[in-house]
């Protein structure tokens, strides 16, 4: 049992056989989870460096402490299976085009024209009109990894 859990989570996390999308792809997630646990770690600190001038118990302290990681990570893991929310869509582009802070992609798939708006994770240099496209989209935040 031991050894089929060790095999299992060598294989989620090991690097050389995976693809370049799926290399992108967590590069991209790492990033963006490690944004948002700057505020989390922040104040788990507080939580337990602050609160010693109004709670001197030590004990309580680390209760207050305690509860404070746990509400940090069931929100960064609820971030995660957000982002883990991928969709695959595959079509010929018909309009791409950059705006101020993000990019509109349209493809066409069958009769459904699809529009999308990326903000992170596609490189410019990659796509041109008419070319056939594969990618994972993700809706909630707006992130597009291209699969080749």
């Amino acid at each position: 049992m031991k050894k089929e859990f060790r095999q299992e989570i060598k294989k989620k996390v090991d690097f050389k056989n995976m693809s370049e999308a799926e290399k992108n792809l967590s590069t991209i997630f790492g990033k963006m989870i490690l944004k948002k646990s700057i505020i989390p770690i922040i104040l788990i600190f507080v939580a337990f460096f602050g609160t010693k001038s109004f709670i001197p118990n030590i004990w309580v302290r680390l209760l207050v402490t305690l509860v404070v990681m746990a509400g940090n990570f069931f929100y960064l893991k609820k971030y995660r299976d957000k982002l883990q929310q991928l969709k695959y869509y595959e079509g010929k582009v018909i309009y791409f085009q950059k705006k101020e802070n993000y990019h509109e992609l349209l493809l066409k798939n069958g009769k459904l024209p699809i529009k999308l708006t990326i903000r992170k994770g596609i490189d410019e240099k990659k796509i041109r009109k008419n070319q056939f496209l594969r990618l994972y989209y993700n809706d909630p935040e707006k992130v597009a990894i291209i699969v080749e």
